[in-house]
């Protein structure tokens, strides 16, 4: 058996080093191949010849985050070939980095990651292009992407236009807040351009509050208290997702204004369509999480068999309200 192992290590060194012309994705099938083959000859333990992939969640008490790592394991789960490893970050862009330098002593094969800070990447892309693992960004477009690099997420100037398209065919006018996600995330940003931008061509929408919440929905309350308690009409409150939309909720309804203000959200979490139902929220704009998830597990594996694609997939938006509420529950069971 040594001399097997010997002879195939041979047989791959002197294969790649003559072969300089050879694609990295070629070179990859061949040292898999070559590994699955030595394994099987050697009689390896089980999971030593999956391909393994790492994700670095931002924070697993985000209830959309969660919702995407579910699907990703799941989608995983039902493939024999493939290990995965999450991680969460707990919102802290030096524990992310440390956590995929770990994934690089680890020896993944691909790195999905789904960034604290859109705009700190750099540091966690260069590391990882080093190692020659392949690279997934996730939901978050980073500042940096090079080519080599790919992302799987949804077109957000569409989910704040779609968001305010809704506002403007369900109300006359008035006055707009909005609730944004944190500002370092290009998504907050992206989103609440696109609602702006849409509603400064109306002459009867006014943006007189404009805050963020960081995502969460206890932030989003205290906002939408204060809101109220500075004694200025809101008349729409457009929120970056459904967590800071429930948030603002549970403020109007304490306040007994939930019948006054018009609110919408997105992601279409369970949660968000739930108040739907029940006549709370009036409207979400539903981001594809698991089509998200699925997408950068395929694009992780098509990077690692050196497979052509597309540097960028987007996920298309598609608006929820209570005329389609439970037309879309039934098509995501």
């Amino acid at each position: 058996m040594p001399s097997l192992i010997h002879g195939m290590t041979s047989l791959l060194t002197n294969s790649i080093s003559t072969t300089k012309s050879i694609s990295k994705g070629i070179l990859r099938k061949i040292a898999i191949v070559g590994a699955v083959f030595v394994l099987a000859a050697c009689g390896g333990e089980d999971g030593e010849d999956k391909i393994k992939i790492g994700v670095a969640i931002p924070n697993f008490d985000d209830t959309f985050n969660i919702y995407l790592k579910d699907a990703m394991e799941a989608y995983a789960n039902a493939q024999e070939d493939l290990s995965i490893v999450f991680v969460d970050a707990k919102e802290d862009t030096a524990k992310q980095l440390g956590q995929v330098e770990n994934f690089i002593i680890q020896q993944m094969d691909a790195i999905i990651i789904m960034p604290v800070n859109t705009d700190a990447t750099q540091p966690m892309t260069d590391r990882v292009l080093s190692k020659d693992i392949e690279l997934v960004y996730l939901n978050r477009r980073p500042a940096y992407l090079p080519e080599n690099v790919f992302y799987v997420g949804s077109d957000e100037l569409a989910f704040g236009q779609t968001q305010a398209k809704f506002v403007e065919d369900n109300v006359d006018g008035g006055n707009v807040g909005i609730l944004m996600g944190m500002l370092t995330m290009e998504a907050a940003m992206l989103r609440t351009q696109g609602a702006e931008e849409y509603l400064d061509k109306l002459d009867d929408f006014n943006v007189t509050r404009k805050q963020t919440a960081l995502w969460q929905r206890t932030q989003a309350m205290t906002v939408m208290e204060n809101w109220l308690h500075s004694g200025e009409e809101i008349n729409v409150v457009i929120a970056n997702n459904d967590e800071m939309a429930l948030g603002a909720i549970q403020a109007l309804e304490a306040a007994n204004k939930i019948d006054e203000v018009l609110v919408v959200g997105i992601d279409a979490t369970p949660d968000g369509v739930m108040s739907i139902e029940r006549g709370a929220l009036n409207a979400t704009v539903f981001q594809d999480g698991a089509a998200q998830a699925r997408g950068a597990i395929d694009s992780a594996l098509k990077a690692i068999k050196g497979e052509q694609q597309e540097q960028i997939t987007w996920i298309p938006a598609e608006l929820v309200s209570k005329e389609n509420v439970l037309a879309f529950k039934a098509n995501q069971n």
